[in-house]
């Protein structure tokens, strides 16, 4: 292979990342990526608990605030259970959305090791 062939591969193969890594960026295709897949429901449910935990918060908050002195630690208690429950649901949503991008990564590599050995099985062949 000279010069210009191997120079001309690793611009196809550089053009190909950058769209790759075009695709990738922003916050809506993490997301987007978190329901695609076996868990869909899953992760609409997620979202669904995360939503209504957020309005227990606010509910558990204006309570806090608005109650008598002596009910003011039921609330309080309430509001630090609504929202470590929140973090534990965003928690979970993230790993999910950040394992779905992960199969995905290991995909493409696959299917690039794949396409890498078609070439060179192609290269012996024209060689012989």
């Amino acid at each position: 292979m000279n010069n210009k062939q191997h120079a001309a591969e690793l611009a196809a193969q550089a053009y190909q990342l950058d769209k790759l890594m075009r695709e990738e960026q922003g916050l809506m295709p993490l997301i987007q990526s978190g329901f695609r897949g076996g868990l869909k429901p899953l992760m609409i449910l997620a979202y669904l608990l995360a939503l209504l935990l957020m309005v227990a918060i606010v509910f558990c908050a204006y309570q806090f605030f608005t109650v008598e002195a002596a009910q003011q630690n039921f609330w309080g208690f309430c509001l630090v259970l609504a929202f470590q429950a929140q973090v534990g649901t965003k928690i979970w949503i993230w790993l999910e959305m950040n394992r779905a991008s992960t199969v995905r990564e290991l995909k493409r590599v696959e299917l690039a090791l794949a396409q890498l050995q078609t070439q060179a099985v192609a290269q012996a062949a024209a060689e012989r």
